[in-house]
């Protein structure tokens, strides 16, 4: 057999395996989407105004992109502030995550947990169970939000 007829039928071999792979590839986005919408959820619910708040808008800040990003990072100081003065805490129990819809360069999360938070109005523990949709951008290989959307923010 020459070297075109072996070389021809490696190509058509590969070809096949692409078509019957990749409707099955293209289903839905890989669990990394599903595991960073969570880990964002989880990171952008948990603060407290007086441990770490520096710390607290640099994971956010890391695990996002886009326009998100770049309004989270423009209103910093002031969000900052305002943590501050109204003495904000928050941490994330029970978070479950599942992807919505998505691609590989696209997905969906819908992350919904307990939000255990207090401020100086309301120092008492209040508890509120929240959803959160977090679209994502897989970047290089990593997936980071840009855009989060809640009943709670409107």
């Amino acid at each position: 057999m020459s070297r075109i007829g072996v070389l021809s039928g490696l190509l058509g071999s590969i070809a096949l395996a692409a078509v019957i792979v990749a409707p099955n590839a293209a289903a839905g986005p890989p669990d990394a989407a599903r595991l960073a919408g969570c880990d964002f959820g989880r990171e952008i619910s948990t603060y407290d105004h007086a441990h770490d708040l520096d710390g607290y808008f640099e994971r956010v800040l890391d695990r996002s992109t886009g326009a998100f990003h770049a309004e989270f990072a423009q209103s910093r100081d002031a969000l900052a502030g305002a943590m501050r003065q109204a003495e904000v805490r928050s941490t994330a129990e029970n978070v479950t995550c599942g992807v919505v819809s998505g691609d590989f360069l696209n997905a969906e999360v819908l992350v919904t947990m307990t939000q255990l938070r207090s401020n100086l109005n309301n120092p008492e523990t209040e508890r509120l169970n929240m959803a959160i949709n977090v679209k994502l951008t897989n970047v290089w290989g990593r997936w980071l939000a840009h855009e989060l959307d809640s009943p709670l923010l409107k």
